[in-house]
Parts: structure tokens; sequence; C-alpha cells
């Protein structure tokens, strides 16, 4: 029951019509060691709940964007627990800029899931599994690692392993973005990725061919604009690149004992394909699927793509848990 959470602070949805808060929700503030407050949503299904699913999100993305996929899972029976991470939605960040994301050290996000998985996670039904999109991917693979104890199973949608820019260029990104951490101004704008504009053109953008489901987000930025990320910093940056380089080491992947399915898209355009072969290929029991038509939002993308990967996604836990 949602009464099992206790909150440090009280929170709030943002909603907006055609995206209703999920039925059976309950949202609150937990605060971190270090004093910040992040945000955390409880979903119940009707009836008696088949275990937990911990819904994991992307970069610059909220609670509030995955109301659909909620209710995709909840009505087959699982608790839905979304942690937003730490400078995203409402939850409070590291930056100067509130849009801006900033970290020093990218492992800041498992440790905030580490903070929070006694009192947000742990009190829900078993068996609890994971997924996880895009940069929650990257967190989600190194939350496994730590603690393999967690989840009894993880799927992953294409999560952050690598990004998909040329060797020479990385060689100069990090090159600037050590100069700045050096001189203790890691927290400016990331010259290579620009600032975003929100909400965004549906027709040029790289994430989703279903055009509605954009402009849903777009609508939820317009309404609530504190829910924006619109970049990063140099520093979180270096943070990232970090992680996914270590995260990628054999050693790391062959020590990952948590069943992982890994969905590629095959219109990706954000993370590196090549680096999901990679992991499924060194963890202890990986598998994976490329959607040939999909963008790199799934969740976020026409009917029966999307629909065609919760199935598979449920097939995957039906078939560990």
């Amino acid at each position: 029951m949602t009464e099992q959470i206790k909150w440090d602070a009280p929170a709030h949805f943002v909603e907006i019509d055609g995206n209703p808060v999920p039925p059976r929700a309950a949202i609150g503030m937990h605060q971190m060691r270090d004093g910040k407050m992040l945000r955390g949503a409880v979903f119940h299904p009707e009836g008696k709940p088949r275990g937990t699913l911990v819904l994991m999100t992307g970069y610059s993305e909220f609670i509030e964007k995955y109301f659909e996929t909620i209710g995709d899972f909840t009505s087959h029976g699982f608790v839905v627990v979304m942690p937003e991470w730490r400078g995203h939605g409402l939850s409070e960040g590291d930056g100067i800029e509130p849009t801006r994301l900033h970290l020093k050290n990218f492992d800041t996000n498992v440790e905030d899931l580490e903070d929070r998985w006694e009192k947000l996670v742990a009190p829900l039904p078993k068996p609890h599994v994971g997924l996880a999109h895009s940069m929650g991917g990257q967190i989600s693979l190194r939350a496994i690692h730590a603690h393999p104890e967690w989840l009894s199973a993880l799927a992953q949608c294409a999560p952050m392993h690598r990004l998909p820019i040329p060797a020479h260029l990385m060689v100069i990104a990090r090159a600037i973005s050590g100069f700045y951490r050096l001189l203790g101004k890691a927290d400016r704008w990331n010259p290579f990725q620009g600032v975003a504009e929100r909400p965004g053109d549906a027709a040029s953008n790289n994430v989703t061919t279903d055009f509605e489901r954009f402009t849903r987000t777009g609508k939820l930025y317009v309404s609530a604009p504190q829910l924006q990320v619109n970049g990063a910093s140099l520093g979180w940056f270096a943070a990232a690149d970090k992680a996914m380089a270590d995260s990628r080491r054999v050693a790391f992947l062959k020590a990952i004992e948590t069943p992982l399915f890994i969905a590629s898209a095959g219109q990706e355009m954000l993370v590196d394909n090549d680096a999901h072969a990679h992991v499924i290929a060194h963890v202890q029991n990986g598998s994976g699927k490329t959607y040939a038509d999909g963008m790199h939002e799934l969740m976020m993308e026409k009917d029966a793509l999307r629909q065609t990967f919760i199935t598979d996604v449920l097939a995957f836990f039906d078939g560990l848990t």
C-alpha cells in the first residue's frame, strides 16, 4: 500500500489535459545524503500486485512523461515506482543554472538510489524488476553491479552505454572539459551539445516518429517550465563519459549477475547501438532485440511499436520471475 512509503517532504504532480495522473498514485520527496530533495512516486495496480517495476527515466525526463507507460504496467499487475533523478523534473540539482544538468561524479545518481531504496522500493511487493531508458540505463547498469540483490531482472531501452561521437571529436571534448574542470569552471554549458529549445519541433525531432506523443511532452514543458532540462554542463559530460567507459570494461560487465535485456532502436541517433551488443556479449545473462523502425524513445513511439516493446519486456520478466 502507498502508506508504507514514508516521505521526507510533500511533492506534487504536474497535470495537463490529455495526460492525467494514473489512479492509486502517491508522490513525495526524499532527502539525499547531501541534503538535496528528490521526488519519487508510486502507482498501484487494481487488485493484488504481481511485483514491483522500478521505472528509471532518461536524460531530461521526469515522472509525468511516463504516465501512459505507468498505466501499461499497472494494468499488468505491477506496482510502478519512479525515483526521479537529481536535476530532473521537480527534483533539486547541482547546477548553478536550474535547467542545466551538472555532476562531478556520475555515481552520485547511484548514491541517490541507495539513499532511497529502503524508503521507496524495499517496502513494495517483490519480485522487484527494473526498466530503464537511455541515461537511466547507464545508472541502472552501475546500480546492479554494486547491488546485485536489488533486482530480479533489468530491461533497458536504448541505454546510454556509449555516445555516437567520432573518436577524434571525443578527444577534443575530453580535453576541453578536463581543462575547465581544472579551472573550477565545469558548470558551464557544453559547447558540443548546445542549449535545447523547448518544447521543440515535432517534425524535426530525433527521438520518436510519434509526433502526438512528442507534442504531449512539449505541453508539459510549457505548462511547468521547471521540468525543463535544456542541456548539460562540461562537468556532467566528463562524468558521464568516464562512467560509460568504466562500465564498458569487460571485467566490470562479467561481474553483472542480474538478467539483462537491452532494446535497441533501429533509427537510433543519440546512443551507440554497438555498445549494446558489447554489453550483452559480456554480462553473465544478457539478451537483446533491435526494433528496426523505432527511434530512441521506444516507449514514446507509435502504438504498434511501443506495444511490441512492452510485450517483449513483460515476456522477459515472465521468464525470470
